[in-house]
């Protein structure tokens, strides 16, 4: 764990100066930059890597292989079916081996890039206690301060910035998603949030009712990707 750790903070500080000025934009427009920006990336990969004749010789025969396998089924005829069947397996092998190589080469970007993200847009804050129920801290982003406070109160915990009933900052809110007390660091507790970028109009499986950065970056990057792709013929 240390070893990553000593990766990944000179990695974050580097990002951290590169990006300074987009950042200072806000939330909003800066991971909607970083989605885009890895949307065109990683298209732009798939273009190189990726044999695209073949690939899309691969596709037709799948198509062609489906349809007789479809067609099969419905006369009943189960041998022709599973022979078929079996094709389109070889076939969706080979189309997937054909993918390996953009794929692992988005996946290293992936790991370069996706920690400082959730650093960034779902920090932990390090917080010391002021009193015997109360803590406060900082939440650090595009080199701005701004102090959050942890208050026990009737023995429920309730964090908030200064002026507000919850955490806001940054012109967005943060949830909480833990607070833990720690021992032997030079800090008392450990608060981890993340942005809220997108209220739901009703809750869903894993998001909830809020998109956080992850939530916001698969609604930016998903239309974005298709858009890219078709513009570089990648399909």
């Amino acid at each position: 764990m240390a070893g990553i750790t000593s990766i990944l903070t000179p990695l974050f500080e580097f990002y951290n100066v590169l990006f300074q000025p987009l950042l200072q934009l806000g939330p909003y427009p800066s991971l909607i930059f970083f989605s885009t920006l890895l949307a065109g990336l990683f298209s732009v990969i798939y273009w190189f890597l990726l044999d695209i004749e073949r690939a899309d010789r691969i596709k037709k025969k799948i198509n062609k292989y489906q349809d007789r396998m479809k067609e099969a089924r419905e006369e009943d005829e189960q041998d022709k079916a599973s022979k078929h069947f079996k094709k389109t397996l070889e076939l969706n092998q080979r189309f997937m081996m054909l993918n390996l190589k953009p794929m692992l080469a988005t996946m290293v970007f992936v790991a370069l890039f996706f920690p400082w993200l959730g650093n960034t847009y779902a920090p932990t804050i390090e917080m010391d206690s002021f009193n015997e129920t109360g803590f406060n801290g900082t939440i650090d982003y595009a080199g701005e301060q701004v102090p959050v406070n942890a208050v026990n109160n009737s023995g429920q915990m309730q964090f908030f910035t200064e002026g507000n009933e919850n955490i806001r900052a940054y012109g967005i809110e943060w949830e909480v998603i833990s607070f833990e007390q720690v021992q032997g660091q030079d800090h008392d507790a450990e608060l981890k949030i993340n942005g809220v970028f997108l209220d739901l109009p009703f809750s869903i499986p894993l998001a909830g009712e809020a998109f956080n950065w992850l939530g916001f970056y698969i609604l930016i990057v998903m239309p974005m990707t298709y858009i890219f792709r078709k513009l570089l013929g990648v399909q």
